[in-house]
């Protein structure tokens, strides 16, 4: 049996279907997601939408967690704004989903075991071993969206990297898994990637509205799908943070936000206005 492995699509429909299209994909049974297949990009429902066609299954990664308060007061800051408009374009559809899945020695899960949010690198891999239950061989997570692959006696970790926001420096590049499952047992995990069309995505987030909505966290998840740029987003709430609390406000304080993003130095020198106004323009 052959399960295409999916993690961090991240609302991105045109990665997921370049994915869906690729031979090695088409050539498997059934897909699982290992969370974040909603937050930052335009097309959230729309992905949701291709997995449960699919039949997959589907984790909960961090974004899937925070979707479940997006309507509360906790989530009402201006650094939440994307959040909210995603789980209005999800109304309808679930939004529960469980944070782990077993298949004989194959775990799978988002982050870590039992936590989604917890940002695991390579070099935590084999710590994170001793916390998994007994019996696995392989161990598949998402979560960080760059790739890895750790292995050790009788034991392997890979993360794919991300379908759909990549953060290995290359732009436009979905990455996905194939599991080859003999009875319950690994038989391979090969990882692939394949290129997709970056302007299908510029005018997905003009025109699902999402730019309007959240325009500095949207580019910053455009800017991470055009270049594969590092945590580019993480580094932006950071910031907001920061410029938050030397304000003495809250971080989703609509002033201490606006003062945070015209701080912020942007790589090409643009303010989000221009960035946002030639991608219209590049799009007719």
């Amino acid at each position: 049996m052959r399960i295409l492995i999916l993690t961090d699509i991240h609302g991105n429909l045109p990665a997921l279907e370049a994915i869906l299209a690729h031979p090695k994909a088409e050539s498997c049974g059934s897909v699982i997601s290992l969370g974040d297949h909603t937050g930052f990009g335009p097309c959230p429902r729309q992905v949701q939408q291709r997995l449960m066609e699919l039949g997959a299954v589907i984790l909960r990664g961090n974004h899937e967690d925070r979707l479940q308060e997006a309507m509360t007061p906790a989530f009402a800051g201006e650094n939440w704004t994307l959040l909210r408009w995603t789980a209005r374009q999800l109304a309808g559809l679930p939004v529960v989903f469980p944070v782990d899945e077993r298949r004989g020695d194959v775990f799978m899960t988002h982050g870590v075991p039992g936590d989604p949010y917890r940002l695991m690198t390579d070099d935590d891999v084999l710590s994170v071993r001793d916390n998994l239950p007994a019996g696995i061989s392989l161990f598949l997570s998402g979560h960080n969206h760059s790739r890895w692959d750790v292995s050790a006696p009788g034991f392997r970790a890979v993360n794919p990297g991300a379908a759909g926001m990549g953060e290995d420096g290359v732009g436009g590049i979905a990455s996905f898994g194939v599991l080859e499952m003999q009875g319950d047992h690994v038989g391979a995990f090969s990882a692939y990637t394949v290129p997709y069309d970056l302007q299908v995505v510029r005018r997905a987030f003009i025109e699902s509205g999402a730019a309007d909505a959240a325009p500095d966290i949207c580019r910053g998840a455009l800017t991470t799908m055009e270049a594969g740029v590092s945590q580019l987003v993480l580094k932006m709430i950071r910031h907001a943070v920061q410029t938050a609390e030397a304000m003495c406000l809250p971080m989703g304080d609509p002033a201490a936000w606006k003062v945070a993003m015209d701080t912020w130095t942007w790589r090409d020198g643009r303010s989000t206005a221009a960035y946002w106004a030639d991608i219209r323009a590049s799009l007719g």
